[in-house]
């Protein structure tokens, strides 16, 4: 017999009310059990008092952990707040590359090809982002990308769809109670994020929960992840096609347990794991941070136009040539005007590394190193490893800039250019160039030696190239006793993400 209109209609809402429901009552519990410490130093306790906010410390960092709404809420005067408060020594974000250049293009009135189509973009997602961006550049705080590349998520999920365990609603439920971890595990929360007292504080919070938890919205978000330019279509006909299929009581509990494992597919791949992701690159900042305030590093910060392909090289200079001193110790090599180029691993001694070159500034960097050229030089680049590489989308001119903040070891390796190969992106079609090294000797890098071209990468005046036993322990003699104070950062995360990366951060061996 078939169920009334009427009825099935009182299904189809009864089944969403009680999915939220659900979530409500294990939120509530979760916001029970992560009680707040009320011992604070007197100078955080007012911030971490807030619902929104966790914290933690140990010997090596204090951490501040705000969960926010990315979507239309009061999380960016939130976020702006915080760090003003804080003066932080770092912000980690939950961004990767793409979507931060993404964002701050967008913020600043720019389209995907870089053109200008209106003085301030509107932007409906990630002013929480953006705020953070502003703030720690008015500041001059370094920034990190805390977040995994959208394509690794993507493949995490197709490989886990054939998997059992990848369904199991055990990690939604652990994740809403995670009190036990931060109690036996190497340290504890002295506050963690109550999640419903946000809600109660900023009620729009509450969008991305009543639209995540829709059962459409779920299913059609399987198909979001694997095709953004359909993903309207795929809710619409989710949607309708669920409606259709609502024609009994038995139909509504089919789909609301559907409803659960996929949600719980979506929340394993999405939130469970992306928190660790989130807090390894949390503890890696504090890594850099550390090494930075010790001497070991160094961070230099500038800004460039973003495409120079169609233009000359700006930087007349002939790079790396080489001259030799008479010192009173004898005679001293040494290389002038040497282009500086970031590697996320070192380069040894003897050691061939393959580079594809394609973005502007590289380009550039080989053009320049290709013109100075001669028989008496060999054309070397210093290679040194990058620990923090930060980029984002400002606007120059009213043209499409970038804001560079780096930080790099102290210690590189010269490295002769030994091949150069022209060639093509495989999609675009634009120019890139495979680039072959072979690493030499070490050397210091002076700060004070260091300038910055217009064309957008950096460059040593004089680089002395020295033995490696020589160099290990030189760079930390200069800088003498430093002060061992812990590190301060501020972690800018979804709400849902936010006990998750505490809960991971306090269990690890940091």
């Amino acid at each position: 017999m078939r169920i009334p209109k009427t009825y099935r209609l009182f299904g189809k809402n009864c089944a969403n009310f009680f999915i939220l429901l659900f979530m409500a009552v294990l939120i509530s519990c979760n916001a029970m059990i992560l009680t707040r410490s009320s011992h604070h130093h007197p100078a955080i306790s007012k911030l971490i008092e807030s619902p929104h906010i966790a914290y933690t410390s140990n010997n090596n960092a204090e951490i501040f952990i705000i969960g926010t709404s990315h979507f239309s809420s009061n999380s960016a005067n939130e976020v702006k707040t915080l760090i003003s408060a804080v003066k932080p020594d770092g912000v980690v974000l939950e961004l990767d590359p793409e979507r931060c250049l993404r964002l701050t293009k967008q913020s600043c009135g720019f389209d995907a090809s870089g053109t200008r189509t209106k003085s301030d973009g509107e932007v409906l997602y990630g002013a929480d982002f953006l705020s953070a961006i502003n703030s720690c550049q008015e500041m001059d705080v370094p920034l990190f990308l805390g977040d995994e590349y959208v394509q690794a998520t993507k493949e995490r999920l197709l490989e886990s769809i054939g998997k059992i365990d990848a369904y199991s609603p055990v990690p939604l439920i652990q994740s809403l109670f995670p009190g036990g971890a931060t109690q036996h595990g190497k340290q504890r929360a002295r506050s963690t994020i109550d999640v419903i007292e946000t809600f109660r504080r900023d009620p729009k919070k509450l969008t991305p929960l009543v639209v995540t938890t829709s059962p459409p919205f779920a299913v059609a978000s399987v198909f979001t992840l694997f095709n953004d330019q359909h993903s309207a279509i795929a809710f619409d006909g989710a949607q309708t096609a669920l409606v259709a299929a609502l024609n009994s009581i038995e139909e509504i509990g089919a789909v609301v347990i559907a409803s659960i494992f996929v949600s719980s597919l979506l929340f394993n791949n999405i939130i469970v794991e992306r928190d660790k992701i989130l807090a390894e690159n949390t503890l890696k900042a504090v890594d850099a941070l550390k090494n930075l305030k010790e001497g070991r590093s160094i961070r230099k910060r500038w800004k460039c136009e973003a495409n120079t392909a169609k233009s000359q090289c700006s930087n007349k200079l002939a790079l790396s040539k080489e001259t030799t001193l008479q010192m009173k110790d004898g005679i001293k090599t040494v290389v002038q005007n040497v282009p500086l180029f970031t590697l996320k691993t070192p380069i040894q001694q003897g050691i061939r590394r393959h580079l594809n070159l394609f973005e502007p500034r590289w380009l550039k960097m080989i053009d320049q190193l290709m013109d100075s050229k001669s028989s008496d030089n060999e054309m070397k680049l210093g290679c040194v490893r990058c620990t923090n590489k930060f980029y984002s989308a400002i606007s120059i001119d009213g043209a499409e800039g970038r804001y560079a903040d780096v930080i790099f070891d102290t210690i590189g390796n010269l490295a002769r250019v030994s091949q150069v190969k022209e060639g093509k992106r495989p999609v675009s079609g634009d120019r890139r160039l495979a680039v072959s090294l072979v690493g030499g000797d070490s050397f210091i890098v002076d700060e004070s030696n260091l300038i910055v071209c217009d064309d957008g990468y950096m460059m040593a005046s004089s680089v002395e190239p020295k033995c490696i036993e020589n160099v290990a322990c030189e760079p930390f003699k200069k800088n003498g006793k430093y002060e061992d104070v812990p590190v301060r950062i501020v972690v800018v995360v979804g709400l849902f993400h936010g006990n998750g990366v505490l809960t991971t951060l306090l269990n690890s061996s940091h």
